[in-house]
């Protein structure tokens, strides 16, 4: 992988995980791959030995393949739960170290920073962990900087406690990696309520600037109105900002232009219907604000690096078999 590819994630499970905990972190990941034009945000799961492990309510599930400590270039995800301290063995220990000098990035979720800390590379470091264990995990590793913060960074180490503050992890390393975007649209996927959104410092809010209130209106603006899109004169006008402002705001904060993603916004809808429903190519370019079929087909094999058609067989390949002319 050169350096400037996007990350390989690989998902290390340990018996006991938390399904919450594993959701909050892979779902945004999701978001942003399914809204991309690229191939980004790749994932793999792995267990030690390949074998199922079950979490914390008693799902069992299948990784991929078994854990490669030597594997380079990847960011690492290790996920832990209850009974961590049963985890702890000289062989894992050797893996982690190993693992850990080799990854671009580690993150540890839930109770994993509890196995980073004993196998000494957190040593020096700021670290936090699921807050039932905060104490003891001061007390055993005082080598460690431990901290109460939801997520902690330090160096090439991530370290959070349980699912809400994995999920604002993933959004900040999301929008380290893909922009603010991205990381707004993953945001927003999971909790799509403004005042909530303000109050949990998320979607708009978590950007950081004075004009993100009315970012986050304009952006609401958008989604109530994909089959109709506004000018961005009249989006301006709708949150009380000058046209000007608006498109500096949006380049500011978002990385694009108003109308760069209020297509993307229309875009990621029809991909969505293209996948989730048998409607026609004219059926989802109505609903999606576009004037023709062959108008979407251009924007969207633009912006996906694919037709319509690839997609729907690429993600739902029963729909092709049953969906007849409608997919074309």
């Amino acid at each position: 992988m050169q350096p400037n590819q996007p990350p390989v994630f690989e998902f290390l499970l340990f018996d006991g995980f938390s399904n919450m905990v594993l959701a909050s972190a892979m779902e945004p990941l999701r978001d942003v791959r399914m809204n991309s034009g690229q191939d980004v945000a790749g994932w793999r799961v792995s267990t030690l030995d390949g074998a199922p492990v079950r979490s914390s309510s008693g799902l069992q599930i299948t990784p991929d393949g078994a854990f490669d400590e030597r594997q380079a270039n990847r960011t690492l995800v290790l996920v832990a739960g209850y009974h961590v301290r049963e985890q702890v063995t000289p062989a894992l220990l050797a893996k982690l170290r190993t693992a850990t000098r080799a990854a671009r990035l580690v993150l540890a979720l839930d109770t994993a920073a509890w196995l980073l800390a004993a196998a000494g590379v957190l040593d020096g470091h700021a670290a936090t962990i699921h807050w039932q264990e905060l104490d003891a995990f001061a007390e055993t590793f005082p080598k460690v900087e431990v901290s109460t913060a939801r997520f902690v960074r330090s160096g090439p180490f991530l370290t959070c406690g349980g699912a809400s503050t994995a999920l604002d992890m993933m959004l900040s390393l999301i929008q380290d990696l893909y922009g603010s975007a991205a990381a707004f649209g993953a945001s927003t996927m999971f909790v799509y309520d403004p005042s909530r959104q303000s109050e949990l410092n998320r979607g708009a809010a978590r950007l950081e600037q004075k004009g993100s209130p009315k970012i986050l209106r304009a952006a609401n603006l958008m989604a109530e109105t994909i089959e109709t899109p506004l000018s961005t004169a009249e989006l301006a006008k709708r949150v009380s900002l000058s046209e000007r402002t608006l498109a500096r705001a949006f380049q500011r904060e978002l990385g694009m232009t108003p109308g760069k993603y209020y297509k993307m916004l229309r875009l990621q809808h029809a991909r969505y219907l293209s996948e989730e429903t048998h409607l026609s190519l004219e059926q989802i370019a109505l609903r999606c604000g576009f004037s023709s079929a062959s108008s979407l087909g251009r924007s969207f094999s633009g912006h996906y690096g694919r037709t319509i058609r690839e997609a729907r067989v690429q993600e739902k390949p029963w729909m092709a078999k049953t969906s007849g002319g409608q997919n074309r």
